[in-house]
């Protein structure tokens, strides 16, 4: 794997997300797309505009404080400006007390230097187990096995 703008871009993200809903915002640019395809299994907004993804992230960060993110492998594709990036992720949960532990994929393409289209892949089992409450987490499980 090369250094890339996609490598920098990445770390930069993984750095904002331990400063504020602000900084994270400020690398996406204002038509962005972020999606989550797996949330949508959650019953969950899994594709958010730039107004979303705010209020997401102003709920999200504060269940995730000082993330400590590692292994950031960024791989560019031939078409240019685009990228697979993976990385690694723990912190505790305020409210819990409980680790949450993550694997993340994501694909992402550049304008201008910032995500203009930011899809991230991750295991919702260690969401249910450690960002959700019981019953939230039981209520997606009954509907899904029940669907």
């Amino acid at each position: 794997m090369k250094n890339n703008e996609g490598v920098q871009i990445m770390e930069n993200l993984l750095a904002a997300f331990n400063q504020n809903t602000e900084n994270v915002l400020s690398l996406f640019t204002p038509d962005a797309t972020v999606e989550y395809p797996y949330a949508k299994s959650l019953g969950i907004q899994h594709e958010l505009n730039m107004e979303d993804y705010k209020n997401h992230l102003n709920t999200i960060l504060l269940q995730m404080p000082e993330i400590v993110f590692n292994d950031l492998k960024v791989y560019a594709l031939q078409e240019e400006n685009w990228y697979w990036g993976e990385f690694q992720a723990e912190t505790t949960v305020p409210q819990t007390g409980l680790v949450y532990r993550q694997e993340y994929v994501v694909n992402f393409r550049l304008t201008n230097g910032k995500f203009s289209l930011y899809r991230e892949f991750w295991n919702v089992l260690p969401v249910l187990q450690r960002l959700m409450n019981k019953e939230d987490a039981h209520h997606i499980i009954d509907n899904t096995i029940t669907n």
